[in-house]
C-alpha cells in the first residue's frame, strides 16, 4: 500500500487508547493496538494484539510481525498504563508498587526500544509517551504512580538525543483529568480539588489529546522533540 501510515497504540482496550485507535483509524491510518484485556469493537484497517506490554518476548514478536506485514512504523504512541498505589507510601503494597512501574516505565521503553529499531528503516519516526499532571501536582496518596510518570518524561527526554538523528523524535504529553477507568477509584472531591489547581478546572477532552498528537506527529513537527506537553493549564 503506497503511502500508508502505520500506527502503534498502546492500551486500546479502552479509555483514551480505545479513542485513540477509533480516531486515527478514521483518519486512514493502519492502526495496530495492543492491550491485556479483550476488546469489544471492530475497526476497520485495525489490528489488534493480545499482549503485557512488560512481556520482552510478546512485544518483540508483536514488532517482527509489523516489520513483516508492512515494513515500517511511522507512530508509537505509548498510551498504555496504571496506577495500582492509590495510599500512602506506608500503605502501599510491593506487588502493587512493582507492577505500576513495571507497566509505566519499562513498558514504555520495551516498546520505544522495539519501534526505534523499525522506524530506523525509514528513517523517520514518532513516538509520543504518556505522562500525567500528577507529575507537578504531587498528591498525596500517589507517590509510585507520580515517580513512574516522572520517570517516563526523564526517558523520553534523554532517548529524544540519542535518536534524533535518525529522522525519530519522542515527546511526552501529560493530560488533564479524563472521565476514566483510571479514575474509578479516586474520590471525586479529591478530583476537583486538584482540578482547582489547574487554569482549566474541568476535566479533559479526547479531543484536546488528539489536538496535540496530530501536531506531534507531522512531519513539520521536526524540531519538536524531547518535550514534555501538560494540558488543562497545569
Amino acid at each position: 500500500m503506497k503511502d500508508k501510515i502505520v500506527t502503534l497504540i498502546s492500551g486500546t482496550s479502552k479509555g483514551i487508547g480505545n479513542y485513540l485507535a477509533k480516531y486515527y483509524s478514521e483518519k486512514g491510518h493502519i492502526v495496530i493496538g495492543c492491550s491485556r484485556s479483550k476488546i469489544d469493537y471492530e475497526i476497520n484497517n485495525y489490528i489488534h494484539y493480545y499482549l503485557d506490554i512488560t512481556d520482552e518476548y510478546e512485544v518483540k514478536k508483536m514488532f517482527l510481525q509489523i516489520k513483516k506485514e508492512f515494513g515500517q512504523l511511522d507512530n508509537l504512541i505509548n498510551n498504555a498504563g496504571v496506577n495500582l498505589t492509590l495510599a500512602a507510601v506506608p500503605l502501599v503494597k510491593y506487588e502493587s508498587a512493582e507492577e505500576t512501574i513495571s507497566t509505566n516505565i519499562l513498558g514504555t521503553f520495551l516498546m520505544s526500544r522495539e519501534a526505534t529499531k523499525l522506524m530506523l528503516k525509514n528513517s523517520f519516526g514518532r513516538i509520543v509517551n504518556f505522562s500525567s499532571m500528577a507529575v507537578k501536582h504531587e498528591v498525596k496518596g500517589e507517590a509510585i504512580y507520580t515517580a513512574s510518570k516522572a520517570a517516563i518524561i526523564s526517558f523520553t527526554r534523554v532517548m529524544a538525543k540519542e535518536v534524533y538523528g535518525f529522522g525519530i523524535t519522542c515527546n511526552v504529553l501529560a493530560p488533564s483529568v479524563l472521565d476514566t477507568s483510571l479514575i474509578d477509584n479516586i474520590d471525586k472531591n479529591k478530583i476537583t480539588e486538584i482540578l482547582s489547581r489547574n487554569a482549566v478546572q474541568e476535566y479533559g477532552k479526547f479531543e484536546d489529546i488528539t489536538n496535540v498528537i496530530d501536531f506531534l506527529l507531522k512531519r513539520e513537527s521536526r524540531a519538536i522533540t524531547g518535550q514534555a506537553i501538560f494540558l488543562g493549564g497545569v
